[in-house]
């Protein structure tokens, strides 16, 4: 339940005009939405303009839910409503003015490649010691960020807001209204790289969110980035000599997770992580980092660490009778692909890599994908199928790497899934990995129904 929130603060939060009865100022919100079909008896609704719908068109639908008011950018023949200039801004200004209202540590957490699997970390840390509210999903866009504010409760200890960005601006406008105690940074790669031209450009977009940290709060940094470690002032993590917090002994269980030391001034502690491949060791440290912050025992944050979840479609194990899956098709870039084969490269039996394109990468995308190829296949991959348009130089990469892997390529899913029994053999060991628009969850769906013994 929302913390109290009259309509009278939220008009002078989005400093908009306001049409209709006056009493209704003095009511309390009961939820701020922006779909329709989430509107509620008391609720606020917001008219946002998205990319495919244009949220004015469903006022009336809101309103037939109960939504007690409604934002808008244009005027309305019927009352009541607020009007103003850009609804987006004006939901960016009611979230921060609701954000005000708490005084808990707040963790704003961004990176090229696994900020959800890290974020969904932090919060299983933190939940051995405290309540917390996490961003759900990945709702970590300008609107999911807001939204995600709107779910702080007073119940609440802690919060970890999630913050993703494809242009420029874009962090700077979430963190306005995020206001992070803590900032949390997990890598720079090669994400969205086609709209900031290069890694440093990648870098300042993330670190937009500095100039938006609370008076006295912390930054936290993977200390093994080349850019994330030159931030002034920030508390490094990772594997290097230069990290405070460090981790040693690192032990691959393979498809059974990691295990590793934590090491911190004078402390240290066996942890033991519930994710595969190295990358999940890094998350696990960023946890360990924000749990010692809040004065969390190492034991504690391993207990939090120990219960954590992988979420469907982020290198989710799947055991099956003929065979294992290794589901990771929620998102793909150059890092994320990387980690993600060599983790498939450490299992034992004939391994079989899915991949499909890795988008937004701009006009190194080709280079990219070719470069992945022949990653893919120097590691003894001993079959790699490719699948869509970008990944058919994945195949000419893994095709011309003078390695004894067999690559195939496939136009399209469903060429792929409609030959896919001829590649499959009883034992193996399959990766699905891919930008998320090309949905292979599909095929992660025909190998789960076709995984039982002829």
């Amino acid at each position: 339940m929302m913390k109290q929130y009259l309509f009278s603060e939220i008009l002078s939060a989005c400093g908009g005009q306001y049409f209709g009865d006056k009493a209704i100022l003095t009511e309390a919100v009961t939820d701020i939405v922006i779909d329709n079909r989430k509107a509620t008896p008391g609720s606020l609704f917001v008219a946002i303009i998205g990319e495919k719908h244009d949220g004015h068109n469903f006022i009336p639908l809101a309103r037939n839910e109960g939504a007690s008011l409604v934002v808008s950018d244009r005027k309305l023949e019927k009352e009541p409503y607020i009007l103003v200039p850009d609804t987006l801004r004006a939901l960016h200004d009611i979230a921060r003015r609701y954000r005000q209202k708490f005084t808990i540590p707040v963790i704003g957490l961004t990176g090229s490649a696994g900020k959800t699997s890290t974020k969904d970390m932090v919060a299983a840390a933190l939940s051995a010691e405290y309540r917390v509210m996490k961003t759900q999903g990945n709702l970590n866009n300008e609107t999911g960020a807001a939204l995600t504010i709107f779910t702080l409760e007073e119940k609440h200890q802690v919060a970890v807001v999630e913050m993703g960005t494809n242009h420029f601006g874009e962090i700077d406008r979430i963190a306005s209204f995020v206001q992070p105690d803590i900032c949390l940074f997990t890598n720079v790669g090669l994400a969205h790289v086609e709209n900031f031209g290069d890694r440093e450009g990648i870098f300042r977009g993330k670190t937009e969110m500095l100039p938006h940290m609370r008076p006295g709060g912390h930054i936290i940094a993977n200390g093994d980035d080349e850019f994330l470690q030159t931030i002034p002032g920030a508390i490094l993590y990772g594997i290097g000599d230069r990290c405070a917090v460090r981790a040693t002994d690192i032990e691959d269980m393979i498809l059974d997770g990691m295990s590793f030391t934590a090491n911190a001034g004078r402390e240290s502690y066996r942890i033991c992580v519930p994710a595969l491949g190295l990358h999940s060791v890094y998350n696990a440290l960023a946890a360990v980092s924000v749990g010692l912050l809040l004065k969390m025992k190492l034991g504690v944050i391993a207990q939090g660490i120990a219960e954590y979840q992988s979420m469907p479609g982020r290198m989710n194990v799947i055991r099956l009778p003929r065979f294992t899956l290794i589901d990771d098709t929620y998102n793909a870039n150059p890092t994320s692909v990387t980690a993600s084969v060599n983790v498939l490269a450490r299992c034992t039996g004939r391994r079989v890599a899915i991949l499909g394109d890795m988008r937004e990468l701009g006009p190194e995308s080709a280079r990219m994908h070719e470069e992945i190829g022949r990653y893919v296949s120097s590691l003894g991959i001993e079959s790699i199928l490719c699948v869509g348009p970008e990944s058919e130089r994945i195949f000419f990469g893994a095709l011309n790497s003078n390695s004894d892997s067999s690559a195939c390529y496939f136009a399209t899913q469903e060429r792929l899934i409609e030959e896919l029994p001829d590649y499959i053999e009883d034992g193996d060991t399959i990766l699905v990995k891919a930008s998320r628009g090309m949905a292979l969850e599909n095929t992660v769906r025909f190998l789960v129904e076709n995984a039982n013994p002829v």
